[in-house]
């Protein structure tokens, strides 16, 4: 267990912040029961344990589960408002199930007009039923929590898209991109809420490059996170909080996957990367399962989902090369074992000392033992897979070579990389991903390759089966939808030329580590306000002098007057001391964001502590997915143009066209319930039993009218409309003037259209 929490950790934010939250409604004396959906409930347990909350609420209850009816407890509705749990709330103030509600609802956005609506006509909030039930409205409060934090320093926009490559770059998922943005602006606020920034925003703007479709997404996923967080600041004037006030602002750099087309397909050697990458069970389902060995001899399997924040050891071995990692892990069961003899060896007790220490130790040993067992167990396997792949000894070498221009370890130009791509492709104990990888880091070293050389190519790759041929030449062709025309026409179409900000570093590291990921070094220049105005243009605001740290305002002025003939050494007596400098860089660091809207892979999530680690400021990242090199194969076979919505399985689309009702038990009375299940006494009058009667018709008719009124209700806002084709254009176009999209309080109009929507044509 990690002893040390982080105040910085996002997870640590994020719990602080929905507990704070939930406590905020909450009265002395009073007894409350927390009602969540699916979407909450897997945002509350990824940050809290059920016993935690439990602390705070008297219970947890589904919103869409059979409920009974507790008039002595007080709803907490901690729910994504949509027409499916909207109509639930109605059902339990039709049946007063609880004695009054309390709404903590997620953001609800004018462009989201089919549940906006809903929710301020008469069949939600001006339902006397529902006024009564929250007081008129003003019990109902809007929270932003829409993040998951997969690490300290990592977050999701939610935990259901695997590939966020299709709705983003396929033409025929041109309908989801403005949804999917909004969703994603969503999270971003939810973000700067838990750190308390308002930040500066820079997006990624290609210049003088190959066109493609999605050239201006960076800007509208800017675009529209300016515009909530604006609407955020507007309505809540305690933000940004005083404390975060006095230092340096916070700066949001927002680009997308076209940033850096080796990062997804390069194979990195840590411990978490291989682990996520090449362990089978962990690449398809993210759960290891291993066979232990317990104290009796016996072996069992043991299923375990690694990437645990709070196991110390994997939070300290994930970001190291595999053999570093290999040899602390072995270092430190030899270091258990030296440290606890009697443990290890529980025959060698000698007296009741030694029966009383082995007792007394037993369970924290054993659960140490536990983790070391599974961390040795599964370095071992990415070991062994590595040496059946032959990823470190033959591929990885090639791969670094073509990020490096050509140069090797040894910094000599290698001539003759077609000739060594050739006898890497024929080889049988590589996987065909792997060699499919090769081919196209080959053809992005090249700047394109034409297309007879692909089909030369494609008969080194041993693949008969004409169907995964024909997957193997979609993510050839496809690329050029993510900015790099990688198969040319005929041979004198020029080298396609796109700018790189990888780096490639030869000293100290393993000859497989040498790339550095592009975001690393942007993010170095970013940090020194020295990164390029024109490829990553300022959205809105620019930084004053007081936004720009100290210490980089008098670096960048030094470097700007490096041939001045006045004294360095000699300071203005306003200028701060280098001392004060340091301590208010140690008491309020700055906080740097990335947002990479397509996937993050695992390379760039370590820079990102490494440039923590060494740059004093709090770095974080953000995407959909994290894109391990299989997954970016599959995305750029799915953005094929006969890659239907339909045939995608993506849950964005999903949620959009299936309509779900809510159970009519929820709209049945407790009272019926009641009187169904009470056994009819032997003694009982007619007078009586017709009393029983008349009152079970009543209740059957009370509940068949609250019944047929939802089910009109929820009919008049049929999910399974779909938008019509003129109005959600199939490519990106340049932002225009702006208007507010995020009202909960004012009423709906219909002249109102969405800013969104005219980025597209």
């Amino acid at each position: 267990m990690s002893k040390v929490k982080d105040p910085s950790s996002l997870f640590e934010l994020q719990k602080r912040y929905l507990l704070d939250q939930i406590k905020s409604i909450q009265l002395p004396g009073n007894l409350y029961t927390l009602v969540i959906d699916d979407k909450t409930e897997a945002l509350l347990y990824q940050v809290l344990k059920k016993d935690q909350l439990l602390r705070v609420v008297t219970s947890i209850e589904k919103i869409d589960e059979r409920r009974k009816q507790q008039t002595f407890l007080e709803a907490i509705y901690f729910i994504d408002p949509s027409l499916y749990t909207l109509n639930c709330v109605i059902a339990d103030a039709i049946n007063h199930r609880y004695k009054k509600g309390w709404g903590l609802f997620l953001p609800i956005l004018e462009s989201d007009s089919r549940v906006y609506q809903f929710y301020h006509s008469a069949k939600f909030l001006k339902n006397p039923k529902i006024q009564n039930y929250f007081d008129f409205g003003e019990n109902i409060h809007f929270t932003e929590a829409s993040m998951f934090p997969m690490e300290a320093r990592v977050f999701l926009t939610d935990d259901k898209t695997p590939n966020s490559m299709p709705i983003y770059f396929n033409e025929n998922c041109s309908e989801l991109v403005l949804t999917q943005v909004r969703n994603v602006a969503k999270s971003l606020v939810n973000l700067m809420v838990v750190t308390g920034e308002y930040p500066l925003i820079r997006f990624y703007s290609p210049q003088n490059q190959y066109f493609y479709k999605a050239t201006r997404l960076s800007e509208l996923i800017a675009d529209e996170f300016q515009r909530q967080i604006d609407d955020y600041a507007r309505s809540h004037h305690d933000f940004p909080p005083e404390e975060n006030q006095g230092k340096p602002r916070s700066i949001l750099l927002v680009v997308d996957r076209t940033i850096d087309l080796f990062a997804p397909l390069l194979h990195e050697f840590t411990y978490q990367a291989m682990a996520m990458d090449i362990v089978p069970s962990l690449e398809r389902d993210g759960v290891y399962k291993y066979q232990s060995e317990n104290e009796k001899g016996e072996f069992t399997e043991i299923s375990s989902k690694v990437a645990n924040e709070t196991d110390e050891d994997w939070v300290n071995l994930r970001h190291l090369h595999i053999i570093e990692s290999s040899e602390l892990i072995v270092n430190k069961i030899n270091e258990l074992i030296q440290n606890n003899p009697l443990m290890v060896d529980r025959s060698r007790a000698k007296n009741s000392s030694d029966l009383m220490h082995i007792v007394a130790n037993l369970r924290g040993f054993d659960d140490e033992r536990k983790q070391i067992s599974l961390h040795r167990s599964l370095i071992d396997a990415c070991l062994d897979l590595n040496g059946e792949r032959k990823l470190a000894e033959f591929a990885a070498d090639f791969e670094q070579t073509c990020c490096a221009e050509g140069i090797s370890f040894e910094g000599e130009k290698v001539k003759h990389l077609h000739d060594d791509l050739i006898v890497l492709l024929a080889r049988d104990d590589l996987h065909i991903n792997d060699k499919m990888r090769l081919v196209l880091i080959y053809g992005l070293y090249r700047g394109g390759l034409i297309e007879a050389d692909f089909v030369k190519i494609a008969k080194f790759l041993g693949v008969r089966d004409t169907q995964i041929i024909s997957l193997v030449s979609r993510c050839f062709y496809n690329l050029h939808k993510l900015g790099f025309p990688v198969v040319k026409e005929k041979l004198s179409d020029p080298k396609v030329k796109k700018k790189m900000f990888h780096t490639i570093n030869n000293d100290g590291t393993y000859n497989t580590s040498r790339f550095g990921p592009g975001i690393k070094s942007i993010m170095q220049f970013l940090i020194r306000y020295q990164l390029d105005e024109d490829w990553f243009p300022y959205f809105r605001d620019k930084p004053l002098q007081d936004d720009i740290p100290a210490e980089i305002a008098i670096m960048n002025s030094q470097q700007a007057t490096s041939t001045s003939l006045r004294n360095a050494r000699i300071k203005a007596s306003w200028a701060q001391s280098s001392n004060k400098v340091g301590q208010s860089s140690t008491k309020s660091k700055q906080r740097i964001f990335c947002y990479v809207a397509g996937g993050i892979t695992y390379s760039e999530i370590r820079s990102m502590y490494e440039l923590s680690n060494t740059l004093n400021k709090d770095f974080y990242i953000g995407s959909e997915s994290i894109l391990k090199p299989r997954d970016f194969l599959i995305g750029l076979q799915s953005i094929d143009k006969v890659k239907q919505m339909s045939d995608l399985n993506l849950n964005l689309y999903n949620e959009l066209t299936t309509t779900k009702e809510p159970p009519l038990y929820l709209f049945e009375s407790s009272e019926r319930h009641h009187l169904q299940s009470r056994p009819a006494p032997g003694n009982i009058s007619t007078q009586n039993s017709s009393r029983v009667s008349s009152n079970l018709g009543s209740a059957n008719s009370a509940s068949s009218s609250s019944v047929n009124q939802m089910n009109v209700d929820f009919n008049s806002f049929n999910l399974n409309s779909q938008p019509s084709s003129n109005t959600v254009p199939s490519h990106y176009q340049k932002r225009v003037s702006s208007f507010s999209t995020n009202s909960t309080t004012s009423e709906p109009t219909k002249e109102k259209k969405s800013r969104l929507k005219r980025l597209f044509k």
